[in-house]
């Protein structure tokens, strides 16, 4: 009897075991999707493309001008938005010619591009890639970089580097220093050291100061016992002490400041607050990709997709475990079919079809990614899967183009700053 008892818990064991296994989380393309795929079956190239969504642009570009109200600057982030079609889209809606720029090879392109742009270099660039720009700029070119660049100086070091750089050139130079509000990554780390930087200023003629650069991508990661808000205060509290030091030079300050913070996941506080900045710098908020699923930016749309043929549609087995697929897909019913992709290792994870995921048993492929999911995908070699880029910076560099949707057609391209 007791044998028999100790049986009969054995298998209730299995059974409450089998009942904890993976439920099957495949679904069809919804509607949108759906809707995509055929499309794509029907005009895409055959290669992985980078979709853009302008409905839902638009909508993020409307609702962060109703968020800033009119009160805060707008500098579109080349970095970000790295299209000269969709940083021209973006500047006619939000009614702005002020971009921030972090790659040489791009400040060039908008120098060429926006004849009327005002560039700000949202990181120090090496002297060296600042005299590539002179050299690599034509010179019939409407713009003048004498009055629609300005350099961002984080150290006194650089500060005499660019001295020489203006001496060289022979042409002054405009900048802007970078201070340490908060995030540890570098810029004058004190109003006294930027008092310092000042001082220096006083006999530099051949630099002009523009204003102060902080930024605060830390507050939107602050830990809750202290909270975004308390953690804003303590940045804003700092902004304020460096102005204060450097108005203390009153040749020098300009009348009208830059004054530039925020980011993607600040903008919102920022614009809530009335803090001491007057503009905030904004890029990724605008395409909203996976990174960027926070509260503050609960009410922006994902507005960019990869789409990605399918070149195989298999079974799930692995190379080195054939035999046991009957068991693995018994166990786990996502685990039913492979499907190779077109490319892949891209920053992005698939989203539609649902229930795809990569195979952490197989590994991941530049060449042919391999996504496992049920059979309840309905995925076919004729189809594509869509996935969610995690972010945008870098991602457009990889792609040639941008292909544009409205209302779930395919209306057309631009291509990316690197490709254009």
């Amino acid at each position: 009897m007791k044998r028999r008892h100790l049986l009969g818990l054995g298998a209730l064991g299995l059974l409450g075991g089998w009942a904890l296994r993976p439920t099957d989380r495949g679904r069809e393309h919804d509607v949108y999707f759906a809707a995509l795929n055929r499309h794509l079956q029907r005009d895409g190239d055959g290669l992985p493309t980078l979709l853009l969504d302008l409905d839902r642009l638009d909508a993020n570009a409307d609702l962060l001008a109703a968020r800033l109200g009119g009160r805060l600057q707008l500098r579109l982030v080349a970095k970000s938005l790295a299209s000269i079609g969709l940083l021209e889209y973006l500047a006619k809606r939000l009614q702005t010619q002020r971009f921030m720029v972090f790659h040489q090879p791009q400040l060039n392109r908008l120098a060429r591009s926006f004849a009327q742009a005002d560039l700000l270099l949202g990181k120090p660039m090496p002297v060296a890639a600042a005299l590539n720009f002179y050299r690599q700029l034509p010179h019939h070119l409407d713009f003048d970089p004498d009055r629609q660049v300005t350099w961002l100086i984080d150290s006194q070091q650089r500060l005499m580097e660019y001295v020489e750089l203006a001496k060289a050139l022979g042409r002054p130079l405009r900048i802007a220093l970078e201070i340490d509000i908060g995030l540890k990554r570098g810029g004058f780390g004190t109003p006294q050291a930027l008092a310092e930087a000042m001082q220096q200023l006083r006999h530099l003629p051949a630099l002009t100061l523009q204003g102060l650069m902080g930024y605060d991508a830390h507050v939107a990661n602050n830990p809750p016992w202290q909270g975004q808000l308390q953690a804003l205060r303590d940045a804003d509290a700092r902004y304020r002490q460096f102005i204060s030091s450097a108005q203390t030079f009153t040749e020098l300050w300009p009348a009208e400041p830059l004054l530039n913070g925020g980011g993607s996941l600040t903008y919102r506080l920022h614009a809530q607050q009335q803090t001491s900045l007057n503009e905030v710098a904004v890029g990724s908020a605008l395409l909203k990709p996976a990174a960027f699923d926070t509260a503050l930016l609960d009410e922006h749309q994902p507005a960019l997709w990869i789409a990605s043929p399918v070149l195989k549609a298999l079974d799930g087995a692995l190379p080195y475990a054939q035999s046991l697929q009957p068991l693995l897909k018994a166990w786990n019913p996502n685990r039913q079919h492979a499907y190779y992709l077109y490319g892949g290792r891209w920053p992005a994870q698939p989203v539609s079809p649902a229930g795809l995921d990569y195979d952490k048993l197989y590994g991941r492929s530049a060449n042919q990614e391999r996504l496992i999911g049920s059979a309840t995908t309905q995925l076919t070699d004729r189809d594509w899967v869509f996935l969610r880029p995690a972010i945008s910076e870098g991602l457009l560099d990889d792609f040639s183009e941008l292909r544009l949707l409205r209302r779930g057609q395919l209306v057309g391209r631009w291509g990316t700053i690197g490709n254009a």
